[in-house]
Order: structure tokens, then C-alpha cells, then sequence
């Protein structure tokens, strides 16, 4: 086969290609070598940085949260070590989200959806942990911990949980801690709190919180590729620990409290109580018991969907605070206010005597619009004092009417009414007190008469939460100091020694004379010596007992025409009658206590027979007025 003139072999052409690519090569590596040798020297600055930054993280150190201890330094609260597991969903794979939830879910006994839903909701940013779990048991944090490769972004944290002592007995008192929400987190923020924070949700722990909690550390630490920490590189900042706290509650005293209250409720078939106690000189809490209580442990491991919607749907309200947060109408503990208001406003005075009335008529209402006395006869003609002591309804009904609703409101707010106490407990209610303002408030040009004589003996519209009744008393207690209640004692150091005390805080004198105070307290005395606080007169203490008791009407009638009613009972104790040095002032509320007895009387009674540890036992079963145990 011969060879065109002007071809080249075909041996040649490959030779030529085989040059082409060779060249194409070396000239592309030359490219790429020159390019990393560029960024090698001239950005190795830049990127020596972003790998720093990869591996090391700014990152809190978590402060230890305040003990809390009562007054004898007994410790309510305390810190103990927990594990926690949490989820740091930008280290989470998309592509294996499904399968690490499943198998978390299974170690931790979760569904998967709850866990996602968790995820979801976080409030912060897709680089902050998430708390998935807590007061995870030891075995099954160890388990997770050792299969952090198949379960990326999951870690298991060493936290502090709050543990509470007898819980439900203190629960309404300290409260407890729970996550930061979605709506919280933007505010505190600011103030170093993170999206997997606690917080204090109720009680002493969310009035005192910022002392509680401390305040938070920094350091630099190294992770791994898989985000899990390697070493701290750096302290930044320490944590400084929370402050601890002394509350001026006794733990007997509230248990004392708490076993008279629920011997009460249970005799008389009751589902709702309160009992305070207080030092009318100081205004300290001793002890403060609302029943139905709720246990706050079970909030600090983690409340359960079930145990929560069981509370909430609870009738008697478990979650509040009774003897704070509700209103009640006082019925005859109220009659303190309007003699207050009727001797200083010179109404009566200490001797004039007023003819009472088994129905009186409603002035300017048509004849027969009457209101009854309790007994439906009367008690002649009485003064103040025996008025007082008897508890005389229409005594007091034309006291009030006398006076006005003006006056009557000027002297009930003296006594602290209508106004919240300030205790450092939070959601207190304020109460109502008839005014011409309030007719106001609710579209009326005034108060109708017939209101205004009920006021006077602290029904209708009238309505006080516990504690302010007891500070009222109080304040008669102690020669007319209006004190502001307190819960917090000081600060302690951790082994519970006060370190820092709180001094009590006058919120205002009631204004009154020493003799009409003096008065009213006589009156008080004799409630218990002559009135119908029945065998409560017979108890030996170290003093001479005075109070008042207290029924109040609320609600409809049931089919005998009888309203149902509350009971109350609130008593002090000076050394002598018509003294101001009460170091005790007690009281009971128990809620719709209709039965022949008072239940709140008997109450007491069995409170100050533990608590001066007397011989004796003179509870009533007030049902049917049975005495329980005889003899003095």
C-alpha cells in the first residue's frame, strides 16, 4: 500500500497528542500548585483562624443556684447532681435525624415525636442545646454517652436539679424551677439567661430569682468533629454562686399547721383550707399552709403530661396559693374594721348602747326589707364591746350605715384591705372593698344602702384574701403597726447560718387611737371568754387568747333555703387582756364549712394545743359538736 504525498505516518500523530496532553497536564498541576501555594501563604492567617474557631467555642458556666433553709437553718431546698441529656440540632444530620430520634426515643422511653417536637420548639438557635430529658437515670446517660458516634448531636450533662423537701408541705411557700419559654428567652437574653436554662416559675424561687441564680462564668473550650468537648482552653469568667436564703417559716411549725388543718378538713368533709401563721411584731411568717397542695418535685424532675393536666383540671385549684391569690368574703372578722371606723369617727362610742333587732329594716327600703341578726332575735341593747363579743349583725348593720360607704372604705384600707400585703409571694390578690370609687369602676352612680350595711359585717361585695385578715388582726395585735408580711428571714451561708438579716418593714400605722384599738382588743378577749368561740376559753396557754370568728355567706341557697358559707377563725395571743405584745396570731379558712360547727375555731384550737404542747385535747368534732376528747 503506498504513502500519500504530504501524510504523516500515523505513529507520528500519536507522538504529537501524547506531547499535547503532557503539556496540558503539567501546565494544570502548575495551576493548582501555585493556587494552593497562594493560599497557603497569603491566607494562612484567615483560615488558620476559621479552624481555630471551628474547634474552639465560647461557651457559660452554669452558676450553683442559693440553698433555701428555714428559720432554724433546717435546709428545704437543696442542690443534687443529675443527668440531662440535650440535643444540639446543627450537629444533627438531616439524614439521620429519624433514625437517632428512634433510637434515643427507645433508651430514653420517649416517643420519637415528642423528642422532634422538642427540637422544634426550641427557642433559641439551631447551635443551642435543646433539653430533651432530665433526672435521666445513671445507667441509661452512660448508655447514650458511650454511643455518641451513632447518636450525633446528643450529649449527656452533668446538671444540678433542686430537690425539695417535703415537698407538698412547702410547695405554695418555695416553689420551683423550670425551663426558660419561648416568650421569656428574648428578655433574659440579655441578661446572660440560655434557651436550656432554668428559671424560677413560682414561690420564693421566681420572687428571689436573681439572688437565687447567680450569675454565669465563661470559658473557651475545644470539641472534637463531632462537637463533643475535648478540654477547656481558657476561664474567662468564674461563676459566681447564687445567694442561699432563710425563710421565716419553722418547719414544725409548719407541720404543726398542716396537721391541725387536714384533721379539720378531713372531720368535716371539706377539700379546701388555709392556715397562717404569724409575729404580729415583726410581721414574719411562721407558717403558711393552702390545701390542696401539690408536690413541687415532681416539676423539678420533669412534670409528666399526665400528672400536670391532673392538677389543672383539679377542681380546688392545687397549683394556688389560697391563702394569697383568692378572695373570700371575711363575714364577721370584718366587724374589726367597721368598730374601728365608727369609734374613730364618733358613730359610737366606748359606752353608748344600740338596740339590735332580729330583722333590721333597711333604711329608705319598703317596710319589711330587712336584714336578720344570726340568732333571728337580737340582743337588746349592746355597746360596742359586747357587740363585738357577741357578733351582733345588725349592731354592726347600723354601724355601717351610719358611718357610709366612704368612711367605712377609709378605715378598711387603713387596716390594709383592698390593697395587696407585698409579701415576696408572688400572684397576691388585692380584695375588694365597697366605695363609691368601686360603684364607680363598675358603671353605678354609688353603693346601695342595704350593700353598705352587709358590708358592715363583711359580706355582699366585701371580699380579703387570708393573709390580709391575719395582718389586720395583727396590726390590732400589736398597738396599730400595719407590718409588711415577710417569707425571707436573710441570707445564709450554705450550712445555713444567717449571715444577712432582713429588718421588718412598717407599711403604714392604721391611724387610730390607742384606746379604740385597746378597746377592740378587749373585745377580742372577750370573743373567747364570753362569746361563741365555744370550749377554746378552757385551753391553758401562756397568755390570754383573743379573736374572732367568722361565717360567710356565698353562693345559692340549696333546697331548704340555706346558703352555703365559708368559716373563719383568727385569734392572738397577748400576755394580758388589752396588751400589745402578741408575740402568735393565727389563722384558719376553710372553704364552703357548712356544718354546725366551725371548723376554723377547731382548727386553731389544735394548732395551739401542739404548739404549746398542752395535756389537753378539747377538739370539737365540728360536725356535730361532739367533743372529741374531754377533760382539762
Amino acid at each position: 500500500m503506498s504513502v500519500l504525498s504530504g501524510e504523516r505516518p500515523a505513529s507520528d500523530r500519536s507522538i504529537l497528542r501524547f506531547i499535547a496532553f503532557g503539556v496540558a497536564v503539567i501546565i494544570g498541576v502548575g495551576a493548582l500548585t501555585t493556587r494552593l501555594a497562594f493560599l497557603q501563604i497569603a491566607h494562612s492567617g484567615q483560615y488558620a483562624e476559621l479552624s481555630d474557631r471551628n474547634r474552639s467555642v465560647l461557651q457559660a458556666i452554669p452558676s450553683s443556684r442559693g440553698l433555701i433553709f428555714d428559720r432554724a437553718g433546717r435546709p428545704l431546698v437543696t442542690n443534687v447532681p443529675s443527668f440531662a441529656v440535650k440535643i444540639r440540632p446543627a450537629d444533627l444530620p438531616l439524614s439521620q435525624r429519624d433514625a437517632v430520634l428512634t433510637r434515643l426515643g427507645g433508651l430514653l422511653h420517649m416517643d420519637p415525636s415528642d423528642i422532634n417536637t422538642e427540637i422544634d420548639s426550641n427557642p433559641g438557635s439551631r447551635f443551642d442545646l435543646v433539653r430533651i430529658a432530665q433526672d435521666v437515670p445513671e445507667a441509661t446517660a452512660r448508655l447514650i454517652a458511650e454511643a455518641h458516634l451513632e447518636l450525633p448531636g446528643v450529649e449527656v450533662v452533668v446538671e444540678a436539679r433542686r430537690e425539695y423537701a417535703d415537698g407538698p408541705m412547702f410547695s405554695q411557700i418555695v416553689g420551683y424551677t423550670g425551663p426558660v419559654t419561648a416568650e421569656q428567652l428574648p428578655k433574659l437574653k440579655d441578661v446572660g439567661y440560655l434557651p436550656d436554662d432554668m428559671i424560677g416559675r413560682t414561690g420564693v424561687e421566681a420572687v428571689y430569682e436573681e439572688q437565687l441564680r447567680g450569675a454565669y462564668g465563661a470559658e473557651t473550650v475545644e470539641r472534637d468533629a463531632s462537637g463533643r468537648k475535648i478540654q477547656v482552653l481558657e476561664t474567662v469568667r468564674p461563676a459566681r454562686a447564687g445567694d442561699s436564703l432563710m425563710l421565716t417559716i419553722d418547719v414544725r411549725e409548719q407541720a404543726l399547721a398542716q396537721r391541725a388543718l387536714e384533721w379539720g378538713m378531713a372531720e368535716a368533709g371539706l377539700k379546701r383550707g388555709v392556715v397562717i401563721v404569724m409575729n404580729p411584731q415583726t410581721g414574719e411568717i411562721l407558717a403558711m399552709v393552702s390545701l390542696p397542695s401539690y408536690d413541687n418535685n415532681a416539676f423539678a424532675g420533669g412534670i409528666s403530661d399526665e400528672l400536670y393536666q391532673s392538677y389543672l383540671a383539679d377542681a380546688n385549684l392545687p397549683l394556688r396559693n389560697h391563702a394569697i391569690s383568692d378572695i373570700y368574703p371575711p363575714g364577721s372578722t370584718f366587724k374589726l374594721a367597721t368598730g374601728l371606723a365608727a369609734l374613730q369617727e364618733g358613730v359610737t362610742t366606748p359606752t353608748q348602747r344600740w338596740q339590735t333587732y332580729g330583722c333590721y329594716q333597711i333604711p329608705g327600703a319598703p317596710a319589711g326589707d330587712c336584714l336578720y341578726d344570726w340568732n333571728h332575735r337580737g340582743f337588746g341593747k349592746l355597746n360596742i364591746v359586747e357587740a363585738f363579743a357577741i357578733s351582733s349583725d345588725t349592731f354592726f348593720y347600723q354601724m355601717a350605715v351610719h358611718l357610709g360607704v366612704d368612711k367605712l372604705a377609709r378605715w378598711a384600707h387603713a387596716l390594709g384591705f383592698g390593697t395587696p400585703t407585698g409579701i415576696d409571694l408572688p400572684n397576691e390578690a388585692s380584695g375588694i372593698i365597697a366605695s363609691t370609687e368601686w360603684a364607680h369602676s363598675q358603671g353605678r352612680a354609688g353603693v346601695y344602702t342595704g350593700e353598705l350595711a352587709q358590708a358592715g359585717i363583711g359580706q355582699n361585695v366585701i371580699a380579703v384574701t387570708p393573709l390580709q385578715l391575719l395582718n389586720a388582726y395583727a396590726a390590732l395585735a400589736n398597738g396599730g403597726h400595719l407590718m409588711k408580711p415577710m417569707i425571707v428571714r436573710g441570707e445564709a451561708d450554705a450550712s445555713g447560718n444567717l449571715v444577712r438579716e432582713y429588718a421588718p418593714q412598717v407599711l403604714g400605722e392604721v391611724g387610730a387611737t390607742d384606746e379604740n384599738l385597746r378597746l377592740l382588743r378587749i373585745g377580742a378577749r372577750q370573743v373567747i371568754t364570753t362569746g361563741h368561740a365555744y370550749n377554746i376559753r378552757d385551753l391553758r396557754l401562756p397568755g390570754s387568747l383573743a379573736g374572732k370568728t367568722g361565717t360567710a355567706e356565698f353562693g345559692l341557697p340549696d333546697a331548704n333555703g340555706v346558703l352555703p358559707f365559708h368559716s373563719w377563725f383568727v385569734a392572738f395571743l397577748p400576755s394580758a387582756p388589752g396588751a400589745t405584745d402578741s408575740p402568735i396570731a393565727v389563722i384558719t379558712f376553710t372553704y364552703h364549712a357548712t356544718v354546725i360547727g366551725n371548723v376554723s375555731t377547731e382548727v386553731v384550737k389544735y394548732f395551739l394545743q401542739q404548739y404549746f404542747h398542752t395535756s389537753q385535747d378539747l377538739r370539737l368534732d365540728p360536725v356535730t359538736l361532739r367533743q372529741l376528747v374531754g377533760g382539762n
